[in-house]
């Protein structure tokens, strides 16, 4: 009895005395936005946000791994993927995001293909760029991958539907089976109950493989056409399933709303892609209502996502402003008659961040910024936006 007192005590000190079907859980680490699979090269247009405490080290133990729910005999139910996000010296940034983004050599023309989310990221997010080579980078699969640095398991690829993605800390989940009899329970013994689960959410597909059904393992399971599929779709025994009612859509963006940590609709939203990188929108094929056809992603890369509530507040435009001249020499005036404008940032074509300023009488000097092309982020209270601008 007392060993168990102890080991309860122990257990509650750490912040995981609760379990999720037999997987610990944790709380402080956080999805924040996955955009897999999206339109165009998978090699340079995927991104991953973690959210975590600003400032602090990533764990070398905290992983972001996916497991498998399609009919693969050789996967099915077990991890397939799994990112190794700490080094020992990596950090969350000062408003703690983590963002993983890659670009890509071609190795037989030496041409390279440049992430479109560098130039974008929030100032204050924390940015590692994996250097990929390849042979193809419109191939978008792993096989047209031969080297990333740094390699933390990840190619710029990342597994899409069925699939559940989790945050874990723990040894290398690396093929570890969570789901032996493939019942889409989690198994009670196993690897994977001495991890640490932080954060998960998962979606099912309809597209059934080998005659068998699509499996989910999240906290959150969204389930394509679930009204109609459900003898197909089988999430384990406490997930939250949320039937996703596009019967022809595989949504390709998941994110968090905002600063939540729930496991609700009011906590994530989730849709396809549509338009091009890296001013993605989602589609009219999106959870909640509110985020259909919302066009302000790339206002928030690097950055906490909006909230249903505050979504119309935070979907301004850049025509909400008359920025003038452009291309400038020495300043740039910048005005709106409806937002208050807090500050104003420049960044480099590699996302540098090269100017953080206010607007004096509605100007911002760039008398010192070199001649070239560079991204203009505005920001309000609640909100910001991008727009391109020439420097002579």
């Amino acid at each position: 009895m007392k060993k168990t007192l102890l080991l309860l005590l122990l257990v509650s000190a750490f912040g995981y005395a609760q379990t999720f079907d037999n997987i610990p859980t944790g709380s402080g680490y956080y999805i924040n936005k996955l955009i897999v699979s999206p339109n165009g090269s998978d090699l340079t247009n995927e991104l991953i946000e973690v959210r975590g405490p600003a400032n602090q080290v990533i764990p070398t133990d905290l992983w972001l791994l996916v497991i498998d729910g399609d009919g693969n005999a050789s996967n099915y139910g077990k991890v397939t993927q799994e990112i190794q996000l700490g080094d020992g010296t990596r950090t969350f940034g000062a408003n703690g995001i983590f963002a993983i983004v890659c670009n890509y050599t071609d190795e037989n023309t030496s041409v390279v293909t440049t992430n479109p989310y560098s130039a974008l990221m929030d100032s204050d997010a924390t940015v590692l760029v994996i250097e990929l080579t390849g042979n193809n980078v419109t191939g978008g699969s792993s096989s047209n991958v031969s080297t990333q640095t740094p390699d933390i398991g990840y190619n710029g690829n990342f597994a899409d539907a069925s699939g559940s993605y989790m945050l874990i800390r723990g040894s290398d989940p690396d093929g570890v089976v969570v789901d032996a009899d493939l019942d889409g329970n989690i198994d009670a013994t196993g690897d994977h109950t001495s991890w640490i689960l932080y954060d998960s959410v998962a979606y099912l597909d309809d597209d059934i493989e080998n005659g068998l059904p699509e499996l989910g393992y999240a906290q959150i399971v969204f389930a394509q056409d679930n009204a109609t599929n459900t003898a197909n779709q089988i999430a384990t025994t406490s997930a939250n399933v949320v039937d996703f009612p596009f019967g022809t859509t595989d949504p390709h963006i998941i994110i968090r709303q905002g600063t939540s940590t729930g496991y609700t609709i009011n906590d994530w939203a989730i849709g396809d892609t549509s338009g091009s990188s890296p001013d993605w929108e989602f589609d009219s094929d999106a959870l909640p209502a509110a985020f259909q056809d919302w066009a302000g992603i790339n206002t928030v890369y690097g950055a906490l996502n909006p909230t249903v509530a505050t979504l119309s507040d935070n979907d301004f435009s850049v025509s909400s402003f008359k920025i003038y001249p452009n291309p400038a020499n020495t300043s740039i005036t910048i005005k709106s008659s409806d937002v208050k404008i807090e500050s104003v940032e420049v960044f480099n074509m590699l996302g540098k961040n090269v100017l953080k300023s206010r607007l004096v009488d509605d100007k911002l000097n760039v008398a010192e910024l070199a001649s070239g092309v560079y991204m203009l982020r505005i920001s309000s209270t609640n909100a910001s936006t991008t727009r391109r601008i020439v420097i002579n």
